[in-house]
């Protein structure tokens, strides 16, 4: 089953874009919001970093990840960021 999206067609297997998002700083505190498609960690290039966040299936659960050391997209649905050290966070949905 093909999939219509932006003007073009995705094949089902297909990685379809992402449309919006939002920018956040863990520092602040814990955030949370409806279920995102994925999200992108921005870091300094080789000092670790980690980031506690929420995943859409484990409500209440707090997941770190951790030794994040560059730029980094992660395909992972999450409802909340709780904490870390990485410099900031772009949610996408």
């Amino acid at each position: 089953m093909d999939v219509r999206a932006f003007g073009s067609v995705y094949g089902q297997s297909s990685t379809l874009p992402y449309a919006s998002g939002f920018h956040y700083i863990p520092a602040s505190g814990l955030k949370r919001f409806s279920a995102s498609r994925g999200f992108f960690m921005m870091t300094d290039a080789g000092q670790d970093h980690n980031l506690v966040v929420e995943m859409t299936d484990a409500p209440g659960q707090q997941l770190p990840l951790t030794r994040i050391n560059n730029d980094t997209v992660m395909p992972m649905s999450i409802t909340a960021i709780y904490s870390g050290t990485v410099h900031a966070v772009v949610v996408f949905y």
